[in-house]
């Protein structure tokens, strides 16, 4: 990933996984091109790292960061839409980045879907699939899809390992 562009595309407590990466870009700035996040939460309340999203990142060189909640308050005067959509309408170019993604099922695989059309090729895109986890050692059978045990061979994936999974993931 050094010397890539790479876009965060967190939802809900998805943004946990990514802070600790985004940082280590934060703080080794020279080793990558430029940084976005993009996060989404269900509402205002439920923002996570507030301080880092609104405060921290966006002083940092070369960074944007783009919030969005699914819906908003009488205080909120940012974006609201959902995560997939705010990403197709800022239409990212696929050249020379990496994209990073973690949250909630159904967002990952709406985020996946508009990656793709955008252009972003299956070696682009980097997801987590630590929702099917439970025991974290192959044991309980839990998180296994077709030959795979996401807690063992996992849980981070790139698309292309993804495609080769059945579809249940």
């Amino acid at each position: 990933m050094k010397g890539k562009d790479l876009l965060f595309i967190g939802g809900g407590i998805g943004l946990a996984p990514l802070r600790s990466l985004i940082n280590h870009c934060v703080v080794n700035r020279d080793e990558f091109g430029k940084l976005e996040v993009l996060y989404g939460a269900r509402s205002p309340a439920d923002l996570v790292f507030k301080y880092d999203l609104f405060d921290n990142w966006p002083k940092v060189r070369d960074m944007e960061v783009y919030v969005t909640v699914d819906r908003g308050d009488d205080d909120w005067k940012g974006k609201v839409g959902f995560v997939p959509a705010y990403l197709e309408e800022l239409k990212p170019s696929p050249e020379g980045k990496i994209a990073i993604t973690c949250g909630p099922p159904i967002m990952i695989k709406y985020v996946l879907q508009a990656l793709e059309k955008l252009g972003f090729n299956e070696d682009q895109v980097i997801t987590t699939l630590e929702m099917r986890m439970k025991c974290g050692i192959g044991k309980c059978g839990r998180c296994n899809i077709g030959s795979q045990f996401i807690c063992l061979d996992g849980p981070v994936f790139s698309l292309a390992q993804l495609k080769k999974l059945p579809p249940e993931w």
